[in-house]
């Protein structure tokens, strides 16, 4: 049955596609599904540290993005690499993306991925074109899309990036990665955490814009390490989710929680972000009982199983 076997491959196909990452774990293939092991750097926003980070081993490049002018260029503003309130920089998104590009395409070994962090919704807006140019061109590079999208703890009075606007453009990537956070408020005598009403306000408003990409969301670790049944529930209901755990340097972090955490949801789905101190309390390669991937069980389950029945189906010559 040329038909029977047809269908089985479609299957098969189907569920290879739909249980492997191909994106972090494919291009950084040293991890070994266990995504804490991705390492960073931060605030790559000029020529100088752009250079020296191309040539350590670190995985991938976090960049703020901002509109403004480059030093001795043009007056009008354009998007480019720096921080609030910075709105001058030696380096411009373009350049910032083709060298990155370019090194990638080039290297044997130390590949680099890349965080875009957006802090408004006009700079993203007027980057959108930019983005999309080097996305389309290559399926391999990793482009993470970060903004804090909607307000959380504790009390945060930082303004969020328009969730709708935001959620829209990020269509126009639909390979890249979205990191979806909420603005935080958060110092030494903190004990907040991330609320179920935060939490519900994020998944409807993925759901409502009908969002396919793969999501992480970054969250600050001393909330997070409160907030396990919450951030549980949130990775459980969006599906190919992740977290992206991050600290401040200065922030009080319950370790103990905080290990609880990662491992119940699990190397394979949870990017650690944090100072080196805190990395080391952590003891990530002493986890206990750390839950395997959804994904990674669905493959063990389900491949062996087409295999056989394959098999079956043409020792019969069925098929």
């Amino acid at each position: 049955m040329a038909n029977f076997r047809y269908f089985i491959g479609l299957i098969m196909m189907a569920t290879a596609a739909r249980f492997i990452n191909g994106t972090m774990e494919d291009f950084f293939p040293d991890i070994k599904q266990n995504l804490t092991k991705i390492t960073w750097a931060h605030a790559v926003n000029n020529q100088t540290y752009l250079d020296a980070t191309l040539k350590n081993d670190i995985n991938m490049i976090e960049a703020d993005i901002v509109l403004g002018t480059l030093i001795n260029g043009k007056t009008d503003p354009i998007p480019i690499m720096g921080h609030p309130p910075q709105n001058t920089s030696d380096l411009s998104l373009e350049g910032f993306l083709a060298q990155v590009q370019s090194f990638d395409s080039t290297s044997n070994s130390s590949k680099k991925g890349i965080k875009l962090d957006f802090k408004t919704i006009e700079v993203l807006e007027a980057s959108k074109n930019i983005v999309r140019s080097v996305a389309d061109k290559d399926d391999e590079l990793p482009i993470w899309i970060n903004a804090d999208i909607l307000a959380g703890p504790v009390n945060a009075s930082t303004k969020p990036v328009n969730a709708s606007r935001f959620l829209d453009v990020a269509k126009s990537f639909p390979k890249s990665i979205l990191s979806l956070g909420w603005t935080t408020a958060y110092d030494s005598n903190s004990n907040g955490s991330y609320e179920s009403s935060q939490i519900q306000e994020m998944i409807d408003v993925i759901r409502s814009h009908n969002i396919t990409q793969e999501i992480t969301f970054p969250v600050r670790a001393g909330l997070a390490a409160r907030s396990l049944e919450q951030l549980t529930n949130l990775t459980e209901s969006i599906e190919k989710s992740t977290l992206t755990i991050w600290s401040s340097d200065g922030d009080n972090v319950s370790v103990e929680d905080l290990r609880l955490l990662i491992s119940k949801i699990g190397l394979n789905r949870t990017y650690i972000d944090v100072p080196s101190d805190l990395l080391e309390q952590l003891r990530l390669d002493d986890l206990p009982n750390s839950s395997p991937s959804r994904s990674v069980v669905g493959a063990a389950v389900w491949m062996p199983v087409l295999l056989v029945l394959a098999g079956i189906f043409q020792s019969l010559s069925l098929i």
